[in-house]
């Protein structure tokens, strides 16, 4: 493709970016990187969407300083452009990246369309509160399953909103099955496009493993107040995030931190004296994640503890600090806090990833938090369970507190979590 004035061109959406220390800029995508000049970030964000070559050089112009600023910012763009980081419409290749980390790999799609369960239940529950001439906003569209199943619940139109390249297969597969005149494809975030007409329902499958980790909250408290009618619906419309005070079992607890067995095993294993590690590590609580059907056999020390409860409809604030009192059911080790949550798609349909409910399909895992500072309980021993996002800057925070007038001790324990 020659570029020309009228060239619509775009950057890829899963670029990796390094900033050097003179100010050229690295673009790394699938294996490959290309050096810029100083003004390599705002040619990105020029092209971020579908924009004509023209347009954005008249946009980019107030950056220059000189001819050869000029020849550097056009030289830039010929070479993003030769190596396919900026594309033509014509050019937009629909080969997702092998990187497992990204929401646009192939893997992770395989994974959740292999969890029939999850999701079975989200298109009964899209057949369920869909109706005829009802708009749809579908965020984080992914491979467009469920924007489909809503076209074909008899939606008028569909918007499927993706901000990555997997939105260019959710257009071919709306194509072929047949409901590409529903579906606009709306590319970008959500929170960063505006909505071309208010919509009746909405729907969005970006609950992660941790279950307000992919900014659920934030992206559709935005969805609801700039892409809703007063009346809408919404699948899913509430989540409650459910606690498991647990015992980990010394087999498990010894392959995800440095307990005293672990070190003794490296020892032995490398010869070397690892034991600074233990008090490297005791300031600090971990997060590791397992499939739900792997803690079925764990002991739980009392009832799930309510950590949180959001209705997506209702939820007008971006902040959760909750405390609540937990009472010890039978005598153990407390040395964890499993994590699960209950999903209300529709009126008759819902999800759990609790470890006796969930399938061995289920694509969701449990985040376990390691407490710093584990405790001996005794049956009706009280606690106070704290679950905090967004406060203090804070994505998520859980600390668990004992003041039992009948113990001799007062002790705290905290983890925190971030998105995998």
């Amino acid at each position: 493709m020659e570029l020309t004035p009228q060239s619509v061109l775009r950057r890829l959406p899963d670029l990796r970016v390094h900033i050097c220390p003179n100010d050229e800029v690295q673009v790394c995508t699938d294996g490959r990187e290309i050096t810029c000049n100083a003004h390599g970030l705002a040619i990105l964000d020029a092209f971020a969407k579908p924009t004509p070559l023209a347009e954005a050089l008249k946009r980019l112009h107030s950056r220059l300083a000189g001819t050869q600023d000029w020849v550097d910012l056009t030289s830039d763009i010929v070479q993003l452009h030769k190596a396919g980081i900026l594309q033509g419409e014509t050019q937009i290749n629909p080969t997702l990246p092998a990187e497992p980390w990204s929401f646009d790999s192939l893997a992770i799609h395989v994974k959740m369309l292999n969890d029939r369960t999850r999701t079975s239940q989200f298109l009964t529950s899209i057949q369920e509160v869909v109706r005829p001439d009802n708009v749809v906003v579908d965020l984080g569209t992914g491979t467009g399953i469920l924007a489909v199943a809503a076209a074909r619940a008899g939606a008028r139109h569909v918007y499927a909103i993706e901000a990555g390249r997997i939105g260019q297969t959710a257009r071919t597969l709306f194509a072929a099955n047949g409901v590409a005149s529903q579906i606009t494809l709306v590319e970008g975030w959500s929170s960063q496009v505006s909505p071309p007409e208010r919509a009746d329902v909405l729907v969005s499958e970006i609950i992660g493993n941790e279950p307000l980790g992919e900014r659920v909250l934030e992206v559709t408290v935005d969805a609801v107040r700039r892409w809703l009618k007063p009346d809408a619906k919404l699948v899913p419309h509430r989540l409650k995030i459910y606690g498991l005070a647990v015992t980990i079992p010394p087999a498990v607890l010894k392959k995800q931190t440095a307990v005293p067995a672990t070190l003794r095993q490296w020892a032995d294993w490398y010869h070397m004296d690892f034991s600074p590690l233990a008090e490297a590590a005791r300031p600090h609580s971990a997060v590791f994640y397992l499939a739900p059907q792997r803690a079925r056999k764990w002991r739980t020390l009392g009832d799930p503890i309510l950590l949180a409860e959001v209705d997506f409809k209702t939820m007008g604030h971006l902040v959760i600090d909750q405390t609540t009192t937990f009472t010890a059911m039978t005598a153990g080790r407390f040395n964890g806090l499993l994590v699960y949550f209950d999903l209300e798609l529709s009126p008759t349909r819902h999800l759990s990833t609790h470890p006796a409910a969930a399938d061995a399909e289920c694509s969701w895992r449990n985040p376990v938090w390691l407490l710093a500072d584990s405790f001996t309980v005794r049956a009706g021993e009280e606690f106070a369970v704290t679950y905090r996002y967004g406060v203090a800057g804070a994505r998520g925070r859980v600390s668990v507190t004992t003041n039992d007038p009948h113990m001799s001790y007062t002790k705290k324990a905290e983890a925190l979590w971030l998105s995998p």
